[in-house]
């Protein structure tokens, strides 16, 4: 797992990735650190990442702003009130204009969910926090790459574009489905 962790550090680099080494004590939060989500930070460490996309950029807070990230989700923004259909084991760790991505910390996946639903009802997305920040980089490695051909005329993305960044997150998901389903699922 090492191997794979620093692998994935090193190429998240190369791309040009805000990352950095985020200790346990930078958690802001009124609750303990899920020790998944400790091991995340201090092993990959997303500082702050936006990461773009078709529509709004993917964006991974630093552990320090992980904790204010769950307003809106965990809590009313406004009032501060605890939102009840929020489950206590949920931590939003990424977002893409509101649509959080949510660590589930009874199974280590991470779940996804649009806002604005009247409730939350999220779907599993990825098996584990390494596997999201693979794909999402993946994402915005093809739309990068892609420069001004990446939409049609009608701001579609570029079928071949589609094509590319599925073949791309094949070996993460380890299914042409599941890459299909997940570039449907976030606009692609």
């Amino acid at each position: 797992m090492l191997e794979l962790i620093l692998a994935l550090r090193n190429a998240l680099v190369q791309q040009g990735l805000e990352l950095r080494a985020q200790e346990a004590s930078d958690w802001q939060g009124e609750i303990p650190l899920p020790a998944d989500i400790a091991r995340f930070y201090r092993d990959i460490g997303p500082d702050n990442c936006n990461l773009a996309t078709a529509g709004n950029s993917f964006f991974i807070p630093a552990l320090a702003r992980l904790w204010r990230m769950q307003a809106g989700y965990r809590w009313h923004g406004i009032s501060g009130e605890r939102l009840t259909d929020w489950h206590d084991d949920w931590l939003a760790v990424a977002d893409q204009g509101g649509d959080p991505f949510i660590f589930e910390t009874s199974s280590g996946k991470v779940l996804h969910d649009r806002h604005g639903g009247g409730s939350w009802q999220p779907a599993p997305l990825f098996d584990s926090l390494e596997q999201m920040i693979a794909c999402l980089a993946t994402f915005d490695a093809v739309w990068n790459s892609a420069g001004e051909d990446i939409f049609l005329d009608d701001y579609s993305v570029n079928p071949r574009h589609r094509e590319r960044l599925i073949d791309a997150l094949i070996p993460l998901l380890n299914s042409r489905s599941a890459a299909q389903s997940l570039a449907d699922e976030l606009g692609w």
